[in-house]
């Protein structure tokens, strides 16, 4: 009795979509002309969904699948929004319906924020729509769901529903889709359960990159600015149990410009390990067009990317640390390979170059592969069938800043660091440090005992300094890639040091990987 009042839902959704329109008395206006304008479209401002029978006969089906053991999803008036959308196209036959680009574009005009939501599709009988929609939907876990229905045209009784669900990890103050140019908006929100550290990144549409301030969290809250006409692509990172993760993407207009993505190229992989060359490829021309060096392909590199696409796949989960391994610079580490920065993106799509946009349309990920100190990459794919038959590929990017060994420096690893803590003292208009002899002497010996240990840490460096009849002393021990990373040290922006004793020794670590910098710094006044 259930399912038969479902399903005559379902067939009164489809009639009742397109009433045939009315006629207006004489001299009257046409019922269009009379309507209060559209408000502004504002991320973070649900809409009301007055969903139809036939959607929300999709929403109950979809509510009850993705709950999980947990509250059944919210009704997300955005979400229904851009589903009405696609639905539509699809049901006037668009064969880009549920096109990456169309999807953000859709999500985009009807101020969804969520970065990347499982979008499914039906197209079927109105009669077994249900049952379709109900074979269709994987089970899983969401906090909002949206459904839009269209009846095809021309073929009675066939009906296209959409839907798209999200797991949100944060939450958003009322923010504009359209501005002006010039114009400043404040991005605020909140992150979910398990995040921590908020990150704002925005793309403008001369291609560059940049990172706003945004608090310590849980909330965040940056000024973004739009300087140019054009889209602009404006994102929240924060970093969860696998690392880094995108918690929403919004894209805005400034200055009427469309919201589409630009049309994409191509994304279909050429065969076998070529896949991972066509990546490179696409990265290349992506750095050549910002006027940055390309990346020199390393085979070192592939291999560690290869395996943590492996373990992605094997895993069914995209992340940058997964359940037994650490993070990129501790798989390049274990696996010996040197290094002075890694940035890493991972994504997964239905080919390798389609996970390869979906980085390079993502202001983080674009800012990784726009590094400028980055000179080496390593692409890893893995293929994996998902039960719907289809194919998921996953793709790990490693983009890699080699260490720094002073070949190119005439000084040694010892006058390199008081050469960067001076520069840094000038810069900051601080009291010139003077080198100390015997402060040298001892930072040398905590350099070397750290070295011996594999471990950073000189507790007692400070109290020796103050047996040299010093009356303040501090101490500031790494274990770094670089001469330069010296300029972490906390003690350097004390304007009451003013003498400086250096440390360096430098070799290769089990724990840290090859060609660490053990540097010891001790300041006294």
């Amino acid at each position: 009795m259930r399912r038969a009042l479902a399903l005559a839902l379902l067939a009164l959704a489809c009639a009742a979509r397109s009433p045939p329109p009315s006629a207006a008395p004489p001299g009257a206006a046409p019922p269009a002309a009379r309507r209060a304008p559209a408000a502004p479209v504002r991320y973070g401002a649900e809409p009301d969904a007055a969903p139809t029978p036939l959607e929300q006969a999709a929403l109950d089906l979809a509510r009850d699948r993705l709950a999980a053991g947990r509250a059944r999803p919210r009704v997300s008036g955005a979400l229904v929004a851009a589903a009405r959308e696609l639905a539509q196209a699809a049901a006037a036959d668009d064969p880009a319906a549920l096109a990456r680009g169309r999807i953000r574009g859709a999500l985009a005009r009807a101020g969804c924020f969520d970065p990347a939501p499982t979008t499914v599709l039906v197209a079927s009988e109105m009669a077994s729509a249900r049952a379709a929609l109900a074979g269709a939907l994987p089970r899983g876990r969401a906090t909002d769901v949206g459904a839009g229905a269209a009846e095809r045209p021309g073929r009675a009784g066939r009906a296209i529903v959409v839907v798209l669900a999200s797991e949100r990890r944060a939450s958003l103050s009322p923010f504009p889709r359209d501005v002006d140019p010039g114009e400043q908006a404040t991005l605020a929100g909140r992150l979910g359960a398990g995040l921590s550290r908020p990150r704002v990144f925005v793309a403008t549409p001369s291609g560059r990159v940049r990172e706003i301030e945004a608090g310590a969290g849980p909330s965040f809250r940056a000024a973004v600015a739009f300087p140019e006409a054009g889209r602009h692509a404006v994102e929240v990172i924060a970093e969860g149990a696998g690392g880094p993760e995108v918690v929403a993407l919004l894209e805005v207009s400034a200055g009427g410009a469309p919201l589409d993505l630009p049309a994409a190229g191509p994304e279909q992989d050429p065969p076998g390990e070529a896949a991972a060359v066509a990546v490179v490829r696409a990265a290349n021309a992506t750095r050549r067009a910002r006027g940055l060096q390309p990346l020199a392909a390393s085979p070192a590199l592939a291999s560690v990317a290869e395996r943590h696409s492996a373990a992605m796949a094997a895993a069914g989960t995209v992340a940058h640390v997964l359940p037994g391994s650490g993070d990129a610079g501790f798989r390049l580490r274990a696996a010996g390979i040197p290094y002075r920065r890694v940035l890493e993106n991972v994504a997964l799509s239905s080919s390798a170059l389609a996970a390869h946009r979906v980085t390079e349309e993502s202001p983080a990920h674009l800012a990784s592969l726009l590094d400028p100190g980055a000179t080496h990459v390593g692409v890893g794919i893995a293929r994996r069938k998902l039960p719907s038959g289809e194919e998921a590929v996953y793709l790990t990017e490693l983009f890699v800043e080699p260490p720094d060994d002073g070949a190119e420096s005439p000084l040694t690893p010892d006058a390199r660091v008081r050469e960067a803590l001076w520069a840094e003292r000038a810069r900051r208009a601080l009291p010139p440090l003077a080198a100390d002899p015997a402060l040298d002497a001892l930072a040398r010996q905590a350099a070397a005992a750290m070295r011996a240990r594999d471990e950073p840490g000189a507790p007692d460096l400070a109290d020796r300094a103050l047996a040299l009849r010093r009356e303040l002393a501090a101490a500031d021990v790494f274990v770094a890639s670089a001469p330069a990373d010296a300029l972490r040290s906390a003690n350097l922006r004390d304007r009451r040091f003013r003498r400086v004793g250096v440390g360096v020794v430098t070799g290769d670590s089990r724990r840290f990987g090859a060609g660490r910098f053990w540097i010891a710094v001790v300041y006294t006044d």
